[in-house]
């Protein structure tokens, strides 16, 4: 199960702490969401710098990683994105809220990023109970 986690963390952008969306690379070799690192760079006072290893380049070159792509959607389908008891790698708290949207367990913390506050979001209880309702009564996994 730490191969789990360990393909949970490589498969989540740095940006938004959520499962990559469209991922591209930088110059770097550094990969983030392409809507994440394009606000990043809109930023007036901000250098087209990689956010994680900060080295600046002279023109904004994303190249999509169809790679990394493919290796996420691997990745959500063997996720349980992470046990009830586990803790959040970003913010070291229990999970304890589910993000519809993006089926996967969150903190408190990661509840109020960007990433997920406009999403649905129930207790971890309330959605165990959907997800066993739904499975009994054939309606997917």
């Amino acid at each position: 199960l730490a191969c789990l986690g360990s393909l949970r963390d490589e498969a989540t952008c740095s940006i938004c702490l959520s499962f990559f969306k469209d991922p591209v690379s930088l110059d770097c070799g550094h990969n983030f969401c392409q809507a994440c690192i394009t606000q990043c760079w809109e930023r007036p006072d901000a250098d087209i710098s990689c956010p994680q290893c900060r080295e600046t380049f002279p023109q904004r070159t994303l190249r999509p990683n169809r790679q990394l792509g493919n290796m996420v959607e691997i990745a959500k389908q063997l996720s349980v994105p992470a046990a009830a008891g586990d803790l959040c790698n970003a913010h070291q708290e229990p999970f304890k809220l589910f993000c519809n949207q993006d089926q996967m367990l969150i903190c408190v913390i990661c509840r109020e990023s960007q990433a997920h506050h406009a999403h649905r979001v129930v207790p971890v209880e309330e959605a165990a109970r959907e997800h066993k309702v739904g499975h009994e009564l054939g309606l997917g996994a």
